[in-house]
This record gives C-alpha cells, structure tokens and sequence, in this order.
C-alpha cells in the first residue's frame, strides 16, 4: 500500500511540476585559437525553469567537452547590477571587444561554484570561469568569454550606478564558435 500511494504522489508530482524547456546544440570551433583551448567541438545546453509569479525563469547553461567535462553557469537575469553590466555598449561588450555598441550580451555566473576541480573545467585554467560572457553575431557566431572574476558594480554619489574598470587580465578565454 506505501508503495501505491507513493508512486500516486509521484506521478501527481510529476504532473503538477512545470515543464523544463530544453535546448541543445553543437557549437564548432571557428579559430585555430578557440580549437587549441577547448577542442573542435562543444556542446551548449540550455535549460529553464518557470521563476514564479512576477520573476524571470532560472536558466541553467551548460558547456558541455567532447569527453564529458562539463561547465554549469546560471544566467544572470535577477539582480540590477548583473543586468547593468549586460546593456549594450555596457561593461561586459566592453571586456568582450564588441565595438558597435548596440550588441546584446548575456552574463552567466559559474554554478559549479568553488567546488570546480581540475577534472571539470576545460578552459580558463583547473577552477574555470568565474562567469562568462556570450554574445551570438548576426552572422551566426557565437563568441564566448571566460571571466576570472565578476564585475563589480558601484552607486556613484549622485544616485547613478556606474561599473568599476574591468582589467584584460581577468578575462580567461576568448571563444568563438560557430552553430554545428
């Protein structure tokens, strides 16, 4: 009978649950550089959850090696600061080198947190990213860039917001892909 009513509950879970919108798509390696750090292919999934009432969805991003390694970071789409630094022309396309000013890009925060081990990450060193930036071209490239640290974001005395300098020597990797 316990085993009745817990695969009722189960199922009645699984029902009630909201659906995970998944995507998944091979990204090759469209320089000689971005093939030496990370091999001739990876592959990007992308999944989200329903964050309620009035809040964004969670969205999971994982970069996943060819030999399994794999990198988790969380879209950061919540706080006011990690959206200041994702404006066009803003702090990350500046530490990205995107010069229209106009370019729309997305910052992810590391979820694999300090716990990442040698064993996991596969570009920006054994503790990997911190964050990453991605920005996809019209064109169809997707450029990539590997974050030591995060931005740090500062109110300036007259209410306004501003983002502290962003040193080149933070920026770990510079990828850039093409849709497989």
């Amino acid at each position: 009978m316990k085993k009745i009513i817990l695969a009722v509950g189960l199922a009645l879970a699984a029902c009630a649950s909201p659906p995970i919108a998944q995507t998944s798509r091979t990204l090759v390696s469209a320089d000689a550089a971005t093939s030496l750090a990370v091999g001739e292919r990876i592959t990007e999934l992308t999944s989200s959850t329903d964050g309620g009432e009035g809040m964004d969805p969670a969205v999971s991003y994982t970069l996943r090696h060819a030999d399994g390694r794999t990198l988790v970071f969380q879209e950061a789409n919540h706080a006011p600061y990690d959206l200041f630094v994702q404006r066009a022309g803003g702090a990350l396309a500046q530490a990205m080198r995107l010069q229209a000013g106009d370019e729309v890009t997305t910052l992810y925060h590391s979820a694999s947190g300090e716990s990442a081990s040698s064993e996991a990450a596969f570009f920006c060193g054994p503790q990997g990213p911190a964050a990453i930036g991605k920005y996809e071209a019209p064109d169809g490239a997707v450029h990539i860039v590997g974050l030591r640290e995060p931005f740090q974001v500062e109110p300036r005395p007259d209410g306004e917001i501003e983002a502290a300098p962003y040193s080149p020597d933070a920026v770990c990797a510079r990828l850039t892909f093409r849709r497989g």
